[in-house]
């Protein structure tokens, strides 16, 4: 009888010892299950991991790497939304129209141009796309929520090109050392029509000839993978010089310029930099202004690594002597729109542009016989 009580108060203990490691496991189940739910909603975490990713190569674009740009643009958009998550937490399934709204609102208080707030708009869309590749959410909504800012002129800092004339003389102006080699990759940068990151990375591989004996410069770009036919206009020996110091440089060797060159020196309406802002609030700089309160710079101030496409494109354009097919070739777009964006003349350029062509026409016309 004693025995028979024993074996069931044993089996009892056993029943109730499996009972709690049963309990205990569905707890530690639950937990991590939990744990791998919030590891998913978190935003912040997967932008980390990508950001990572794209920086170590472990993350491809396609089939290639992210480039350097690239991967500073992504660093900026996750400490923008690091920032903003702070005073709206949000996961994956809390993303609509009115967050986008209050993301947008908020680069908007903080003074980002329009143009940094659509590019930053852009890369929560991707981030959203991805994350939902990876099966972290299936918010379609999501997808929706964003639409990019229309972008005015007067939204952005004022973008120039240099003139013919302008990089005739740059290219004629006697210089030594560092700056000597800061206005050969840029005038490489003009002539080629790429992008710095094209530009910089020329190589002795890089100059060929066709089939027919013409000397060209290929590229394949590092944004868009495309593949790049350039006429040649330098030698092999283009020096190496980074952006930061040639951002840096070509401005005093513009200025050094405009004392023989004044169009250099003509001032433009223009916007300031976040940077630039936050400097005049705290009283560390001043900026000129017209009589209507625009900030306004000389010309030399405005240039920088990326003048240099956008000079080669509107030059390209001007000299009135390829179609649109031969030079958005040689400048590597694939869209027409884009391309006309490079293109940066004033009024009295279109009017005088518009002007040459009808006198053109109309020679062409009498010489047939028409008039």
């Amino acid at each position: 009888m004693v025995e028979a009580i024993v074996f069931r108060e044993e089996r009892e203990r056993q029943r109730i010892q499996e009972e709690e490691e049963r309990q205990e496991q569905e707890r530690l189940r639950q937990i991590k299950e939990q744990e791998e739910e919030a590891r998913k909603a978190d935003v912040i975490l997967f932008l980390e991991n990508f950001l990572e990713g794209i920086k170590n190569g472990r993350i491809k674009n396609g089939a290639e790497n992210y480039t350097l740009n690239t991967c500073k643009v992504w660093s900026n958009f996750l400490g923008i939304l690091k920032r903003f998550i702070q005073i709206s937490p949000f996961t994956w399934k809390d993303i609509n129209k009115a967050l986008a709204d209050r993301f947008v609102s908020f680069m908007e208080k903080n003074g980002y141009m329009v143009t940094s707030i659509n590019k930053y708009i852009i890369c929560f869309k991707a981030m959203i796309q991805n994350a939902m590749d990876q099966e972290l959410h299936n918010n379609l909504i999501a997808l929706r929520a964003f639409s990019k800012k229309k972008i005015q002129e007067t939204d952005k800092a004022k973008e120039i090109y240099l003139t013919k004339a302008e990089l005739q003389a740059l290219y004629e102006m006697p210089l030594e050392g560092l700056k000597d080699k800061v206005r050969d990759v840029f005038l490489v940068g003009c002539y080629t029509c790429q992008r710095f990151s094209d530009y910089a990375r020329l190589e002795k591989e890089n100059f060929t000839t066709t089939a027919k004996g013409t000397k060209v410069v290929r590229i394949v770009q590092e944004k868009t993978g495309n593949d790049v036919v350039i006429p040649e206009k330098y030698g092999y020996d283009i020096p190496k010089v980074n952006d930061v110091i040639l951002n840096r440089y070509i401005k005093q060797i513009l200025k050094e310029l405009s004392s023989t060159v004044p169009s250099l020196a003509r001032k433009e309406r223009t916007l300031l930099t976040m940077k630039e802002r936050e400097k005049e609030k705290q009283g560390l700089v001043s900026f000129e202004r017209d009589n209507k309160g625009y900030v306004i710079k000389p010309r030399y101030e405005l240039v920088s690594s990326h003048t240099a496409r956008r000079s080669g494109i509107t030059n390209l354009y001007l000299s009135g002597n390829f179609d649109t097919y031969q030079m958005m070739s040689i400048s590597g777009h694939r869209d027409e729109k884009t391309f006309y964006e490079y293109i940066k003349l004033s009024s009295d350029e279109v009017a005088d542009s518009i002007a040459k062509k009808m006198d053109e026409r109309k020679k062409y016309m009498s010489n047939d016989g028409l008039f």
